[in-house]
């Protein structure tokens, strides 16, 4: 008996055998191998962000104080070169954008007028009744030097600038500090 009797032919080892696979082509290789490269690239450089985003500590803002002392004596050093309206709109300025950061208040974003009738309508405010005088007294000047312009306004600048100072706690003949960590934050 034959085992190959009406069965199909087995088939030859010829034909399982196959030919060689093709190698990729050399740009193929080069794509590849950069896309690697530049994926590794891209993890470290989002490391390297993370370490830096949440390691490395930042110095923090100087204190509101500080700037607008530092603010104050910009404008001191310019006192003869400035008119009397911008100096006054400057040393202004300067006490709004400071006791908004130091008390909250949005006296920064009102007219003095609306600030005026905002403190005297509160029973309570953020500030302090002894520096909510200053506050009221040397915004009427500065008010009158910036918009009436008066013909004294030159002699006014320096109380002007002394009644700023002294909102912001400063001596006329103080020395001041250069550096925040010099800074006193007591009144911060």
């Amino acid at each position: 008996m034959n085992p190959t009797e009406g069965n199909p032919p087995l088939p030859t080892i010829r034909d399982q055998v196959q030919g060689p696979e093709t190698l990729p082509a050399v740009w193929e290789s080069i794509v590849f191998v950069a896309g690697i490269v530049l994926g590794v690239l891209l993890l470290a450089a989002l490391i390297f962000f993370l370490y830096r985003k949440l390691v490395v500590k930042k110095t923090p803002p100087p204190p509101p104080l500080f700037i607008a002392r530092r603010r104050l004596r910009e404008i001191a050093e310019q006192i003869e070169v400035m008119e009397s309206n911008v100096f006054s709109l400057a040393l202004s300025d300067t006490l709004k954008d400071y006791l908004s950061a130091r008390f909250g208040d949005p006296l920064r974003f009102e007219t003095s007028e609306e600030f005026l009738v905002r403190l005297s309508e509160a029973e309570s405010s953020a500030l302090p009744t002894s520096l909510r005088e200053q506050i009221v007294g040397f915004l009427s000047v500065a008010d009158e030097m910036k918009y009436g312009r008066p013909a004294d306004a030159e002699r006014r600048k320096e109380p002007l600038l002394d009644q700023a100072r002294t909102v912001l706690g400063m001596n006329s003949e103080e020395e001041n500090p250069t550096s925040p960590e010099t800074a006193p934050t007591v009144a911060d």
